[in-house]
C-alpha cells in the first residue's frame, strides 16, 4: 500500500505531465497547493524536495516553484548524428514507437483517470469531426492524433516513460502529420484509422490491459506495414 507521501508525489507528478494543471510553468504557492490537494503544509514540502532532487520541479527562492522542463532538445540534437535518408527516418520512427507503445497502453488501461478518459474520448471525437473535412485531417487532426498518444502515456503514469515520450514529441510530431498525409489518401483508412483509435480508447475505459496493447500494436503496426510498402513501391 501506497504511502500519503507517495499518493501525493502520484498526484503532483501528473498534475506536472497535465499542460493544463499549471500553465505558465509555475506552481501555486504553498498554502493553495496544500489547500487544492488536501494534504498538510508540511507533507507537501516533503513532497517538493522530492520533487526537486527528482528533476521534476525548481525551487527558485523567492519566486516558488517551476516545472524543470525536461531536456527534448537533447534528444532532437542527438538525430543529427544518425544517418537515416528522410524516408527511412519515418520508418524507423515507427518501429520504435511499436515497441513502446503497446506495453504503455496496458499499463494506461490500468491506471488512467476518469478525467483522462474523457479527454481521450474528447481527442477521438475531434479526429472524427477533422476527418470528415474536405482535406479528412491529414495536417489538422495530427494535433489530436498526438494529443490521444501523449494522453495514453500521461495515463500509464510512469514518469520516466512519460519524460521519454516527451523527449521524442518534438520529432513525432513531425513525421505523425507527414504518416498521416501518406495514410489519408489511401481508400477506406481515414475510416479506419477512426475505428482503430476508437477501439484503443474503449479497451483503455474497460480497464482491459490486454486489449489495450493489442489494439495499440494493430493500430501502430498496420500504418507501419503499410508505410514500408509504400516505401518499397518507391523505391523500385
Amino acid at each position: 500500500m501506497e504511502t500519503r507521501k507517495e499518493e501525493l508525489l502520484r498526484a503532483i507528478e501528473a498534475m506536472i505531465l497535465d499542460p493544463a494543471a499549471f500553465p505558465d510553468g509555475k506552481l501555486p504557492p504553498e498554502r493553495i497547493l496544500a489547500e487544492r490537494l488536501k494534504v498538510s503544509r508540511n507533507l507537501l514540502r516533503e513532497a517538493m524536495i522530492t520533487l526537486e532532487a527528482r528533476g521534476s520541479i525548481e525551487i527558485r527562492e523567492r519566486q516558488g516553484a517551476y516545472i524543470k522542463a525536461p531536456a527534448s532538445d537533447d534528444f532532437v540534437a542527438s538525430l543529427k548524428f544518425v544517418s537515416l535518408y528522410p524516408g527511412d527516418m519515418l520508418i524507423n520512427l515507427m518501429e520504435m514507437r511499436l515497441i513502446i507503445e503497446p506495453p504503455i497502453a496496458g499499463l494506461a488501461a490500468l491506471r488512467r483517470t476518469d478525467e483522462q478518459l474523457e479527454r481521450m474520448k474528447e481527442c477521438v471525437a475531434r479526429l472524427v469531426e477533422v476527418h470528415s473535412g474536405p482535406s479528412r485531417g491529414a495536417s489538422t487532426g495530427a494535433q489530436w492524433d498526438s494529443m490521444l498518444h501523449m494522453l495514453i502515456v500521461q495515463a500509464a503514469r510512469n514518469p520516466l516513460l512519460a519524460r521519454l515520450y516527451e523527449g521524442m514529441s518534438a520529432t513525432m510530431d513531425k513525421y505523425i502529420v507527414e504518416s498521416r498525409v501518406k495514410l489519408l489518401a489511401l481508400e477506406g483508412w481515414p475510416q479506419k484509422i477512426i475505428e482503430e483509435h476508437g477501439m484503443l480508447v474503449a479497451a483503455i475505459e474497460g480497464h482491459d490491459e490486454n486489449a489495450a496493447r493489442e489494439a495499440q500494436k494493430r493500430h501502430l503496426g498496420s500504418a507501419l506495414e503499410m508505410l514500408r510498402g509504400m516505401q518499397t513501391c518507391k523505391e523500385t
